[in-house]
């Protein structure tokens, strides 16, 4: 029993440990939003008044145009990503056409690659398209470099469903779409919370893409954007904090609203993979 309740001990501490140096730095960034220059260089690791709050004013006034760019880019990438890597993996999982395993290998291939190998030749034919310094340019090769692995969890979920359940649905006369629509997307619901919330993170925190391609600074991201605000203010960290917190936010918010499905969703992932 000593050493059951010892174990438990150093499992507890271990994790309230790495807890700490994983929320160490996001506390950081909140006390130095709090501080001038002068606090910050002198009073580094003090906390206690004054404030300064009215650092988040001016940073919500450089930063608040590019919060609507980011819902954008993000939020299309994600529902784009999740359309379409739903409908794909429900195709390689559950019917059969001409070249199906072949055309399954070379998308899954594409995994191998480095994103960074890709970036010259996917803006050469962003420009080929006209899609430069345009929403759709980050958009669109945003939800393309997440579908080859996201194509094949939800492959490998739908395979392992009972067939038995999509038979009942076409014995009742469904159609393969509605048979999509009203099996295949319930039992994937935790996945594409997953996926969505996954998708979005990552769109949210891109940086190269956006910044080689969306040109005009009214339509800038929050990661360029706040990459912009550095390069004006170099020695204002209260400011720059304050503008790194409130980009936080957001994030925040969308992980508290579905940290349920999130968690089913990587409970589903694990099990079924």
């Amino acid at each position: 029993m000593t050493k059951a309740r010892a174990a438990e001990f150093g499992k507890h501490l271990f994790l309230t440990i790495t807890c700490l140096f994983v929320f160490y730095p996001f506390f950081l960034m909140v006390q130095m939003s709090l501080k001038d220059v002068g606090q910050i260089i002198y009073e580094f690791f003090r906390i206690g008044p004054p404030f300064h709050f009215e650092n988040y004013a001016f940073a919500w006034h450089r930063v608040s145009p590019m919060i609507g760019n980011s819902v954008i880019v993000s939020g299309g990438t994600a529902l784009l990503a999740v359309v379409v890597s739903s409908v794909a993996g429900y195709a390689f999982g559950r019917m059969s056409f001409p070249g199906k395993e072949p055309l399954f290998w070379v998308i899954f291939a594409k995994l191998f690659l480095p994103g960074v190998l890709n970036l010259v030749p996917a803006f050469v034919l962003a420009w080929k398209l006209g899609l430069l310094d345009s929403y759709w340019a980050v958009i669109l090769f945003g939800a393309s470099g997440a579908l080859p692995f996201w194509t094949f969890v939800i492959r490998t979920f739908v395979q392992q469903q009972p067939q038995e359940l999509f038979d009942c649905a076409k014995i009742d006369g469904a159609g393969e779409f509605k048979t999509f629509l009203l099996i295949a997307v319930p039992l994937l619901r935790p996945m594409i919370t997953l996926l969505m919330i996954n998708v979005f993170i990552a769109e949210w925190n891109n940086y190269i893409w956006p910044l080689v391609t969306l040109t005009t600074p009214e339509k800038r991201p929050l990661t360029v954007g706040l990459a912009f605000l550095t390069s004006s203010y170099p020695g204002d960290y209260g400011h720059l904090m304050a503008g790194y917190t409130i980009a936080s936010v957001p994030l925040l918010l969308l992980f508290a609203l579905g940290m349920k499905q999130f968690v089913q969703g990587l409970t589903s992932g694990a099990i079924k993979i």
